[in-house]
């Protein structure tokens, strides 16, 4: 076989069909400054304001160029109708946007937890109520509010919806054949719910997406699977396979001349080989069509990657087989090829989730909109990139009213959101409909920008041409090819949406070429498009494995694609690094990444300043050319990565999560005891999968303060349980974690120490993640605060301090007797200063009791109080960590509450002091750093044995990096047999010191406090094998 031209190249533009130009004064009583759908009661029948007239809601879409009218269509045809309700305070939701994503904002990456958005931005539940019931009114009925609530679904049929919404409906058929519905007039509304509707949805069948896919494609003479290479260590960049290589080469093909492989353009993008630390990231993919899962396959066996695809089907997803051409002469799975096949080879350790729709020759806007709603509303992938879209000029207001509320949600919960800038220049409507030359579209003669990128929640990409080991960089025009298709990187101005001139994230910008296209009223500045670039030149563009289920060799094999499609997925995978790396892994994804992208220092971006995305012959108007220039244009925004890990450690150091904290002691006290009403109004146990919202700021009768707390100590102990389980606290009004602090099994009181960070209301929240019912009792002894009379860190040890079996600490062997007190001296011991130590930091562990008890752990000299530190049964060893303050003697006292005599052991691993000079406490996570059941962050997944040690690393260069000391929740499972682990720092000789004690097959946790001091810390089981799991709670620094 020989390399040429494919008949599988793109065939007659798809499109979305023409839905009107869009008023500008109705646009922006919708959006204004960016912000999500205001109240949409703009419209033909007024603007607001007191009025028992009823209201139209949005704009009526009008039929594309050449589209025929035709018979109007039965009444009792079904429609299914979305009613978007508007937020019920849109500036408190931009300012909260705003604040999560914006570094230096005390709120930076403090985001919604999954299905928080409608409780708090939604409209009320009297406002959902009295729009159901004006629907009902006029005979339209409502279902079940969406998850989010933000949508109430109607089901009904044309000649209802008609009726209700005083609007009639007509047929047509496109000049391409297609055939549908459209409303004639925008959906009327009564006086008082009109107001707290921003969209009605679902009344036309126009939509029609087009990938924003270009090129000829060009084909290799081997398939990709067939000369696969051994799969590569997960995390670094894969290379192409010889065979392909061999291929290309053959046929004249050179990497970054022709065409550019993952590790070609990783490297060019300084993103190649980011240290794999285990942590996980899912990236979705929109797409419109099926994918072929036999060139994901093919592709990953010539990488040598074992990326996890998995596909969710949204209204039926699509139907057409991949591989395969379509009506129009497009190959069918192409563009999701693209899409996956690039995140794969720039990120190859996250895993992908593709949501598809239903095939995009019939796809509604209903339908498009469906599925990025479920990708928001699963939040299951922090990372969501598009390659789909269409001219906002030709969207209706509905469509991109609903589309931004959406984007808002995923803003607020942190995921990030990239979208291609189009293929169509400065002229995004342009559509010629039969090949003759002459624009079809009523707004392809004026400039435009794209649907969804111009949306102001997301990262719109640009493309650029780029050739050679020197990645020399221009916008990309196929102009500067004699003879090739008309083709070049969309920009522009939103003719919709509007930023904060002063304050909005695009601030101080103006790209040349700039006009006023959506009429933007003072003290606001029109989006612009698009905010950064990749390579998108189809004539040096990305390999792409495709057609190996198509039966036809002639079609299987490598393909040389362009189209900003390919640029939007390589910004996707950058994100998705950024979102692995540990900075950002323990405080939060780096979300809706704009106006921390226009923050970083322009040494981040290569300022591509050569070329401009004008198509020549098109003429639109009022310039119809957007040149680049030295810092932000229209045509490739702030530029291409200079080099993506540095930005990548930009955006993760631009947290901690929280300011530095010091720490303040307090005299144990019990704030929570589900048995006897204390911290909650009932003695009601905590049921299946439920969560106790905890009220810590102000407790302790008044000990820890109502406010400006931000982490807090405390000794949880879960008791009465009825079946095995975990338990997970968290800040409240943060995202649910997947992390753990502390693990049970029925009827045995099982404590541990928790440092959580506190919510904004000054609450917690503690799940019982188990199916049966629970006791949780808290006690706490300490908080950390910006306070500057609060104490510092400093790790020292691990050392023993306290063995009442070896005399270490105490004069003599025997143990300690029923009710019986230890008095540890600690200050001057294991590396603790004689004097100067407000608290101590101990794991302490119980062993060779003689009867069930619990060890209470308090400052010599002051009255032992009510609390408990950890609890054992006869004959099974325990620890726990303790933080308790120092008496005045230097001293703490160990209490064993028991019938029975019982030895103790102390290990010290830090203590706190007044001085200036020791570390903050930032609070982080949760987030798990380790598994070596699965192998995050592990070379492999497999148990720890007692014949050799596993290091974490934490040494990325992100926040972790310079850290002092590093909180983590450790827990053991699935033992071989008993034994000990200790974790130290990497680097020292392995103490005689314990952090967890277990038996055969249990599991059980503990929290560490850790030195660190290369940057590593280092796990060792003392018998058998086990699997360690490791969570980060915060870190010193």
């Amino acid at each position: 076989m020989v390399i040429g031209t494919s008949r599988a190249q793109r065939g007659p533009a798809r499109r979305r069909g023409v839905l009107g130009s869009v008023v500008a004064a109705a646009a922006l009583a919708l959006v204004a400054a960016g912000a999500p759908a205001a109240v949409a009661d703009s419209g033909p029948n007024g603007s607001g304001g007191a009025s028992v007239a009823p209201k139209r809601v949005g704009t009526a879409p009008h039929l594309p160029a050449g589209a025929v009218r035709t018979a109007a269509p039965a009444g009792n045809t079904p429609v299914d109708l979305g009613v978007e309700l508007a937020p019920r305070d849109p500036a408190a939701l931009r300012t909260f946007i705003t604040d999560v994503s914006t570094p230096g904002s005390p709120l930076y990456h403090h985001y919604l937890r999954t299905g928080r958005f409608g409780a708090e931005f939604g409209p009320s539940a009297a406002t959902v109520e009295r729009v159901r019931a004006d629907l009902k009114a006029q005979g339209l009925t409502a279902g079940k509010l969406s998850a989010d609530g933000m949508t109430l679904p109607v089901r009904t049929t044309l000649a209802t919806a008609a009726k209700a919404l005083h609007t009639g409906f007509t047929g047509f058929r496109t000049a391409d054949g297609r055939t549908g519905i459209a409303n004639t007039a925008a959906p009327e509304l009564p006086a008082d719910a009109a107001p707290a509707v921003a969209a009605v949805t679902g009344l036309d069948t126009l939509a029609h997406l087009t990938p924003h896919l270009s090129g000829k494609v060009r084909k290799a003479a081997a398939a990709a699977g067939q000369h696969a290479e051994a799969p590569r260590i997960t995390g670094r960049t894969p290379s192409l396979c010889t065979a392909a290589k061999n291929g290309l080469a053959a046929n004249g093909y050179t990497d970054t001349q022709d065409y550019w492989s993952a590790r070609s353009l990783a490297t060019a993008y300084g993103m190649a080989d980011q240290p794999d630390v285990g942590t996980g990231v899912s990236v979705g993919v929109f797409e419109l069509e099926n994918y072929g899962t036999a060139d994901i396959a093919a592709y990953q066996a010539c990488y040598g990657t074992k990326v996890s695809v998995s596909a969710v089907k949204v209204d039926g997803g699509p139907t057409a087989a991949a591989d395969t051409i379509d009506a129009s002469g497009s190959p069918v799975g192409l563009e999701s090829a693209l899409d996956i096949e690039d995140l794969i080879g720039l990120v190859p350790q996250a895993s992908l989730v593709v949501y598809q729709g239903p095939d995009a020759v019939n796809a509604s806007d209903q339908d498009v909109l469906d599925v990025y709603q479920r990708m928001v509303a699963d939040n299951k992938v922090k990372v969501i990139s598009t390659s789909w879209g269409a001219c906002t000029a030709d969207q209706s207001s509905a469509f991109l009213t609903t589309e931004n509320q959406i984007f808002a949600e995923a803003a607020a919960q942190g995921q990030t959101v990239t979208a291609a800038s189009g293929d169509d220049g400065s002229g995004d409507c342009w559509y010629d409909a039969n090949g003759d030359g002459v624009n079809d579209d009523p707004n392809g003669g004026q400039v435009s920008a794209d649907d969804p990128a111009g949306q102001p929640y997301v990262l719109g990409v640009g493309g650029t041409s780029m050739t050679g080991s020197n990645a020399t960089q221009t916008v990309w025009n196929n102009a500067t090819h004699p003879g090739a298709d008309a083709g070049a990187t969309g920009g522009g101005v939103s003719s919709f949406f509007a930023l904060d001139s002063a304050t909005g994230y695009q601030a101080g910008r103006q790209g040349p070429g700039y006009f006023d296209a959506c009429s933007a009223p003072a003290g606001q500045t029109c989006r612009q498009v698009p905010d950064v670039a990749a390579l998108a030149d189809p004539f040096e563009g990305y390999l792409v494995d495709w057609g190996e289920a198509s039966g036809d060799p002639q079609e299987a094999g490598w393909y040389v694609i362009g189209g900003t499609s390919g640029a939007s997925p390589t910004w996707a995978a950058i994100a998705a690094q950024a979102d692995l790396d540990l900075g950002c892994a323990a405080n939060g994804p780096i979300g809706f990444a704009d106006p921390a992208l226009y923050q970083l220092p322009s040494s981040a971006f290569h300022d591509v300043t050569d070329g401009s995305n004008a198509i020549p012959g098109r003429n639109v108007q009022p310039a119809g050319d957007y040149s680049a220039g030295p810092g932000y244009d229209l045509t490739t925004g702030l530029g291409t990565p200079q080099n993506a890990r540095t930005a990548i450690a930009a955006l993760c150091k631009a947290v901690p999560a929280a300011p530095g904290g010091t720490f303040t002691p307090v005299n144990p006290a019990r704030v929570l005891d589900t048995r006897a009403k204390i911290g909650v109004t009932t003695t009601t146990p905590v049921k299946a999968n439920g969560t106790v919202v905890l009220q810590v700021a102000g407790s302790a009768g008044g000990a820890v303060p109502a406010s400006g707390v931000t982490s807090v100590v405390l000794n949880i102990t879960a008791t009465a349980e009825t079946t095995g389980g975990h338990l997970i606290a968290y800040p409240d009004g943060g995202t649910r974690p997947t992390s753990s602090n502390l693990n049970w099994t029925p009827g045995r009181n099982v404590p541990n120490l928790v440092i959580v960070p506190v919510g904004a209301d000054g609450k917690i929240d503690l799940v019982n993640a188990s199916s049966g019912t629970v006791h949780f009792v808290a006690d706490v002894f300490g908080y950390f605060s910006a306070a500057a009379s609060g104490a510092t860190y400093e790790p020292v040890g691990p050392a023993r301090v306290l063995d009442t079996r070896a005399k270490i600490g105490v004069t003599t062997t025997t143990p300690v007797k029923a009710n019986g007190t230890v008095a540890l001296t600690v200050s001057g011991a294991g590396g603790v200063p004689a004097t100067g130590a407000s608290a101590v930091v101990l794991n302490v562990t119980a062993t060779a009791e003689q009867s069930s008890g619990h060890l209470i752990a308090y400052p010599s000299g002051t009255t032992r109080p009510d609390s408990s530190n950890l609890n054992w049964i006869a004959g099974k060893s325990v620890p726990n960590l303790v933080i308790v303050p120092v008496g005045a003697d230097g001293k703490v006292d160990l209490y064993n509450a028991s019938s029975g005599t019982t030895h103790f052991v102390a290990d010290v691993f830090g203590y706190f002091t007044a001085g200036s000079g020791g570390a903050l406490f930032h609070p982080a996570g949760p987030v798990r750093l380790l598994d070596t059941r699965s192998g995050t962050g592990a070379p492999k997944a497999g148990q720890l044995s007692s014949t050799g040690s596993l290091s974490l690393s934490l040494a990325d260069g992100g926040a972790l990096a310079g850290a002092k000391a590093v909180v983590l929740n450790v827990t053991v499972v699935n033992g071989t047999s008993g034994g000990v682990l200790t974790v130290w720092p990497d680097g020292q000789t392995r103490p005689t010191s314990s952090n967890l004690n277990w038996s055969a097959g249990q599991t059980i946790a503990n929290l560490v406090t850790v030195p660190v001091i290369d940057g590593k810390v280092d796990f060792h089981a003392s018998a058998g094998s086990v699997d360690v799991v490791a969570d980060l709670f915060g870190y010193y620094s």
